[in-house]
């Protein structure tokens, strides 16, 4: 698999005596089996998958603190020592008490990255089960509200417990995108009984997109039938509800509320310039409902 990497010939200018033995080390490790670069590569896309969805936990916590730019740099740079510094620590250990495998070094390095992963999860499961039960107490106590008032109450909920994030830097802690951006970050969530909306209420910000996931599940839960809406060619999603048979727009940060989804190219000037809308049920079936647009 490629010539073999000469590590006495290689020279390392300006750095460290003890650094340049650690990289010495890794590059003899790899040259041990001629499958040793792929299997480091795997250890370490295996370690920053799953260290990545929890951690997403993290950046929202050091957002609290401090701005959110500096809240992403300081999550990223934890993130990468974490990934890339562990293998390093590993390889050098396990030189020093000869055990200094390609073996070895694929185990303790899936256990470290396990035990990160154990570790920052448990933080995700400590802390969104509180913005979970904020929905269930919500829905408990206004269920049974007028079909407007219950709107109403859920336009407030949406405003009381998520910030509107368009065009700001707090855009960054919307941590929902990142973890359902895969099939598999959804599937993790909903197994361990979270939705997306607890998600969303817990990062406390969002912009459309979230609004509309959280108005669909608020409106969902109460027993409305409900659907997400979006234009084709414009950045914008709202959420629907079908009440006497007809469809009514839940958008309290831009459109309004109660507005039927038709004619949406008069509700706003900037909407004359869409091409259609897409509509996606909570059973995840699409259809294309620019006929209404």
């Amino acid at each position: 698999m490629g010539k073999t990497i000469q590590t006495s010939k290689i020279h390392f200018p300006n750095i460290p005596k003890s650094i340049t033995r650690i990289i010495r080390k890794v590059i003899r490790l790899l040259n041990q089996s001629s499958y040793g670069i792929l299997a480091f590569t795997i250890v370490i896309s295996t370690s920053t998958f799953l260290t990545a969805i929890p951690w997403a936990i993290i950046h929202v916590e050091i957002g609290r603190i401090v701005e959110p730019y500096l809240s992403l740099v300081s999550s990223i740079l934890v993130l990468l020592f974490i990934i890339i510094c562990t293998p390093i620590i590993i390889c050098t250990t396990l030189t020093k008490y000869k055990k200094n495998t390609i073996k070895w070094t694929i185990l303790t390095n899936f256990v470290a990255a396990f035990l990160i992963t154990l570790l920052l999860f448990s933080l995700f499961l400590l802390r969104v089960p509180e913005a979970s039960q904020k929905i269930d107490k919500f829905i408990a106590q206004n269920k049974n509200l007028q079909f407007k008032e219950y709107v109403i109450a859920v336009s407030l909920f949406l405003d009381c417990n998520v910030q509107n994030a368009y065009r700001k830097p707090q855009a960054l802690f919307r941590i929902d995108n990142d973890i359902y951006f895969t099939p598999l970050g959804g599937y993790i969530t909903q197994q361990v009984g979270y939705s997306r909306a607890a998600i969303i209420v817990y990062q406390g910000w969002g912009t459309c997109g979230q609004a509309a996931i959280l108005i669909e599940e608020l409106l969902a839960r109460a027993g409305y039938e409900t659907r997400r809406a979006w234009f084709k060619n414009i950045d914008h999603a709202w959420a629907e509800v079908k009440y006497n048979g007809t469809w009514l727009i839940i958008d309290p940060w831009y459109i309004g509320i109660l507005k039927e989804a038709q004619n949406l190219k008069n509700l706003r000037p900037e909407f004359q310039n869409a091409t259609g809308v897409i509509v996606q049920y909570p059973n995840g079936t699409t259809n294309d409902a620019s006929l209404f647009a």
